[in-house]
C-alpha cells in the first residue's frame, strides 16, 4: 500500500475514479425513472439495448482511437462530450432528443471506464497488480455504494434536472486533474482486440464457456435491477427518492465488503464452485421473491435485495476469480470478452423488455419471473464446472 501511495500519478487516478464512480452513480438507479416519464417500458428497454448496442461496438474498437488520439487527448475530449450530453439528457423534454442523449450519455461513459483502466495499467506495476486493481474496485463500488443516497436527496428536494446537472458538474474537477497531471504521460502498449476469436476460444473450454455464462447472467440480473426494480417499486408505492436513499445505499454494501473475503474462502477452503452455485441459487429465489412481496414496506425490501447482493457477490467474486485463474494477462482478446458481459447483457435484457412489452406495461414484475428461471437454468448449466482447487 504504501507503494501504491507513493506513486502520484496512481493516486490522482484514484481521485479520477471516485470522481467517475460519483458522477456514473448518483443517476444509475433513477435513470429508468426518468426514462418511463417519456417512454413505454417497451422503448425504454429497446433504449438500454441500443445504448448497450454501442458500448460493445465502442469497447472493442476504441485500442485504435486511444493510439491515434493519445490517452489523454482522447480522455479530455470524452469528459467534455460527457459534461454537455448529461446535461441535455437532464434538461430536454423533446421524447426524440431525450433518447438520442440517453445512448450517446450510455457509450461515453463506458469509453470513460475503459481510459480510467488505461490509466491503472499505464501506471501499474506488475508485482502490485493485483492490489492496484482490488483498490480501483473498491473505491469504484463505493463511489456507488454512496451515489444513490445523494441522488435520493436531490429528487427528495428538487427534479431529475438537478439530478442530471450535478453529476454533470462532478466532472469539472476530473477534467482540473486531467490536464494538470497526465498531459505529458507516456502511452501504453496497445494490443489489438479481437473478440471473434476469443469467443470462439472461450467456448471449446467448457469450464471457461460455463463461467462465462454464469457472469453474462449475472450481468442480466444487474441490468433487470438497473432498469425494471425501481418503475416496479414505484408501483407498489415505494416513492424514487425512497429507494435511491434509504434501500438502495444498505442493499448494495454487500458488493463492497464481501469480495475480498469470499475470494479468500475461494483461496483456502471451499473453491469458487460451491460458492458460486450458492449465489446463484440465492439470487434464483430472491428474485422470485421479488414478484411474490407485494408490500410497500421499504423494511421488507431493503432485507430481500440485501439477500439477493449477497449472492451477487457470491456468483461476481467466483466468476472473476475462477476466469482470470484460468486466463493470463497476456490475452487481451478473453479479457475484453468477460469485460464485455455487461454490455451483451443489457442488450439481451433490453431485447427481452421489448418482446414482452405488452405484458410488462401493467405487470413489470414479468420481468422477474423471465429472470429467475434463467437464473435456475444458469445452476443446472454449471453444476458440471472443474473447480480450480
Amino acid at each position: 500500500m504504501h507503494d501504491i501511495v507513493r506513486n502520484k500519478l496512481l493516486v490522482v487516478t484514484y481521485m479520477l475514479t471516485i470522481l467517475y464512480a460519483l458522477h456514473y452513480g448518483i443517476p444509475l438507479y433513477a435513470t429508468s425513472s426518468y426514462l418511463h416519464q417519456y417512454f413505454n417500458s417497451s422503448m425504454v428497454s429497446l433504449l438500454y439495448m441500443l445504448g448497450s448496442l454501442g458500448s460493445l461496438w465502442a469497447s472493442i474498437s476504441v485500442a485504435k482511437y486511444i493510439k491515434k488520439y493519445h490517452t489523454y487527448s482522447f480522455t479530455f475530449a470524452l469528459v467534455i462530450l460527457e459534461i454537455i450530453f448529461t446535461y441535455l439528457f437532464g434538461v430536454t423534454e423533446h421524447p426524440y432528443f431525450l433518447g438520442l442523449f440517453f445512448i450517446v450519455h450510455f457509450v461515453l461513459q463506458m469509453l470513460l471506464y475503459i481510459c480510467l483502466n488505461v490509466f491503472i495499467e499505464s501506471f501499474s506495476k506488475h508485482a502490485e497488480t493485483g492490489s492496484i486493481r482490488g483498490l480501483f474496485l473498491v473505491l469504484l463500488n463505493l463511489g456507488i455504494l454512496i451515489s444513490p443516497l445523494i441522488g435520493g436527496t436531490i429528487l427528495g428536494r428538487t427534479s431529475f434536472e438537478t439530478l442530471y446537472t450535478i453529476s454533470a458538474l462532478i466532472l469539472i474537477p476530473f477534467l482540473f486533474f486531467l490536464k494538470k497531471y497526465f498531459n505529458h504521460i507516456q502511452e501504453p502498449a496497445y494490443h489489438s482486440i479481437n473478440m471473434l476469436e476469443a469467443l470462439k476460444k472461450a467456448w471449446r473450454n467448457k469450464n471457461l464457456r460455463e463461467i462465462l455464462v454464469a457472469a453474462l447472467v449475472l450481468e442480466c440480473f444487474y441490468a433487470v435491477m438497473i432498469i425494471y426494480s425501481p418503475i416496479y417499486l414505484s408501483t407498489l408505492g415505494i416513492p424514487l427518492a425512497v429507494y435511491l436513499s434509504y434501500i438502495l445505499p444498505i442493499v448494495i454494501a454487500p458488493l463492497v465488503v464481501l469480495p475480498y473475503e469470499l475470494g479468500l474462502l475461494a483461496d483456502k477452503k471451499f473453491g469458487e464452485k460451491e460458492l458460486l452455485i450458492g449465489g446463484l441459487l440465492i439470487l434464483a429465489v430472491t428474485t422470485f421473491l421479488c414478484v411474490l412481496v407485494t408490500s410497500p414496506d421499504p423494511r421488507i425490501w431493503v432485507f430481500l435485495l440485501l439477500i439477493s447482493r449477497i449472492g451477487a457477490a457470491c456468483v461476481e467474486t467466483m466468476a472473476f476469480t475462477y476466469y482470470f485463474k484460468k486466463v493470463g494477462p497476456e490475452d487481451a482478446s478473453l479479457t475484453a470478452l468477460f469485460t464485455n458481459t455487461k454490455s451483451v447483457a443489457t442488450v439481451l435484457v433490453g431485447a427481452t423488455g421489448v418482446a414482452i412489452a405488452p405484458f410488462l406495461i401493467d405487470r413489470p414484475q414479468i420481468m422477474f419471473i423471465v429472470l429467475g428461471a434463467v437464473l435456475l437454468w444458469t445452476v443446472s448449466y454449471v453444476m458440471p464446472l472443474k473447480d480450480t482447487r
